[in-house]
């Protein structure tokens, strides 16, 4: 199975590290590189645009990065960007949506958004958005009469992607749909306290970004998709001696649920509030792997943090299977992790004269060489001695 929307690729310009940054993407991507290389600010960056389509973007620009540098130095405050999304069926080709901030912190202000087709060599371009300084056009040349509106945006600070909520406009509706559906998580961001209380009962909840309704979640697998509930407690079982069974009842006020863990020689049913930080992470992206309508983007920065080095295999297979039917992209330090994926699936991050480049080591002949001649174990070693950021 194929995946229906993804985000083709990227180019940064002038936004923390990245002077001027491109990568591709492919539909799981396992991104390396040393601390400071860039990683972090990509999927900062991502996740800048995901907030900005729903609400204003904030006078610091990056919520909590009050103090920090948000622009490329040297060189002007303000930073470009251009995504290339193929939104699928809907669309005939790819397209681009263009953007500019401009500075300084505290009067930031969109500067200029557009959206237009990548099309084939020898194809006109077709636009659906031209935003300049808040005024322009919107338009949807796809539909069966050309729809068309002007523009004059109220705030500086606003995308006009965010006001996009005529349904008729096609493209551009898809578009901030579909960005909003990005999710980010992180092993440093989950909200193990909120986790192990009960919480409502929610209709297809996908997990938040704390993962605070993990227990509604696997409410939801158990009553809607049985099938899915089995599977989780069979990876379970395959990585964690002594698992027996999950299961959620009522719990706390009236419509809240918590999730139990049966295991080994106890008795008693343990909660969600009984089980370790590992657990609670590793059952979390069990659970987003195994989600019957996964978010159209997943960033994960390290999930292999806090969990055994036995469950890395079966997380890196859940990962892989995933990416059939959504775009993944993980961060890892970890060399064992990264060695349980082809080398196609791996990214490198790597700074040249204070730049951040995104580089793809299947493309360098001297690793693929290495790797032909000594096996593909190789590349833990390589990792672990920098090498494979160094060849990428």
């Amino acid at each position: 199975m194929s995946i229906v929307r993804s985000l083709k690729s990227t180019q940064i310009q002038r936004y923390r590290p990245f002077k001027d940054m491109r990568a591709n993407f492919d539909a799981l991507e396992v991104i390396i590189g040393a601390n400071g290389s860039g990683k972090s600010s990509l999927f900062e960056f991502l996740k800048f645009l995901r907030d900005s389509v729903y609400q204003e973007i904030p006078p610091e620009i990056i919520v909590g990065s009050v103090g920090q540098q948000i622009f490329y130095t040297p060189g002007p405050e303000s930073f470009w960007w251009n995504v290339e999304v193929d939104l699928g069926q809907s669309n005939p080709s790819p397209i681009f949506y263009q953007g500019e901030l401009r500075g300084p912190v505290g009067r930031t202000h969109i500067a200029s958004e557009r959206v237009l087709t990548n099309p084939p060599p020898g194809i006109k371009q077709t636009f659906f958005m031209e935003i300049r300084e808040g005024h322009g056009k919107i338009r949807d040349p796809y539909s069966d009469r050309l729809l068309e509106q002007e523009l004059a945006l109220k705030r500086p600070n606003q995308l006009a992607l965010s006001t996009v909520t005529n349904p008729a406009l096609v493209t551009l509706y898809n578009l901030r749909e579909y960005i909003e559906g990005w999710r980010f998580y992180s092993s440093f961001n989950i909200a193990n306290q909120k986790i192990r209380k009960p919480v409502l009962v929610e209709q297809n909840p996908v997990l938040r970004e704390d993962a605070g309704n993990l227990s509604a979640v696997l409410f939801y697998f158990l009553t809607e998709h049985r099938t899915i509930f089995d599977e989780l407690q069979q990876h379970l079982r395959s990585v964690v001696p002594g698992f027996r069974a999950l299961s959620v009842k009522a719990g706390g006020s009236p419509g809240e649920v918590i999730a139990y863990w049966s295991e080994g020689s106890i008795d008693d049913k343990l909660t969600l509030a009984d089980l370790s930080d590992g657990i609670l992470r590793l059952i979390c992206w069990m659970v987003i792997c195994l989600h019957p309508s996964p978010s159209p983007l997943i960033c994960i920065d390290e999930p292999d943090q806090g969990v055994h080095p036995r469950t890395l295999p079966v997380l890196a297979g859940l990962f892989e299977k995933a990416s059939q039917r959504t775009q993944i992209l993980l961060t890892t330090h970890a060399s064992y992790f990264l060695n349980q994926f082809p080398l196609e699936k791996i990214a490198v991050m790597r700074k040249e004269n204070g730049e951040a480049k995104f580089l793809k080591p299947q493309n360098s002949k001297t690793l693929v060489g290495m790797l032909e001649d000594f096996g593909t174990d190789e590349l833990e070693i390589l990792h672990r001695t920098d090498e494979l950021e160094l060849l990428s």
